[in-house]
């Protein structure tokens, strides 16, 4: 069995300011949990409340991308989790939050023309953007309005970065960050 060195992997986080990481089982509850503790630990900081508002609204909505996406899920006492990886980095002057998980390479695409299009939007498009999409009818099976990663961009007054990775022919693991200025 390969050593892992828990100390390197260790001072790489803190190397890349990292604040918070979970990779693992994501379910709502956890989500709610992680995101207890994260607003916390950003409350001990010189961290003004706004910005801790807008951290833990992106955490929450980037997790509940995973759950609500992710291939890798599975059901626990009639709950359904969801497989992925969430962190935090804080930088002098901005947070990062970024999440990934394992889609199909359809959604991966969608997900990608999402984020371009509304990433070239300015704040007044973003708003009429988000009104038409909450009017808009939910197809058969559709979770939610469609209006997070429109939420997130709004939120964070910042683009939504995705970079995707093809695991196999079924498979292909993306990754959304989203940076949030401090002020």
């Amino acid at each position: 069995m390969e050593k892992f060195d828990v100390f390197k992997f260790y001072q790489y986080m803190e190397k890349h300011g990292v604040i918070i990481s979970f990779k693992g089982e994501i379910s709502q509850k956890l989500l709610i949990s992680i995101g207890d503790v994260l607003k916390e630990k950003l409350s001990h900081k010189e961290t003004s409340q706004k910005v801790i508002r807008k951290v833990f609204f992106i955490f929450i909505e980037l997790g509940q991308n995973i759950y609500r996406y992710a291939l890798e899920r599975d059901f626990i006492k009639k709950n359904q989790i969801a497989m992925g990886v969430l962190f935090i980095r804080e930088y002098e002057t901005h947070f990062t939050v970024c999440a990934g998980n394992a889609v199909t390479p359809e959604e991966s695409t969608g997900i990608a023309e999402q984020c371009v299009a509304i990433n070239q939007l300015n704040k007044g498009e973003l708003k009429r953007y988000y009104k038409e999409k909450i009017k808009q009818a939910r197809r058969a099976g559709e979770v939610g309005a469609g209006v997070g990663l429109i939420s997130i961009v709004r939120k964070a007054e910042n683009p939504i970065e995705v970079n995707t990775t093809v695991i196999n022919e079924a498979q292909t693991f993306i990754e959304l960050s989203v940076k949030i200025d401090k002020e």
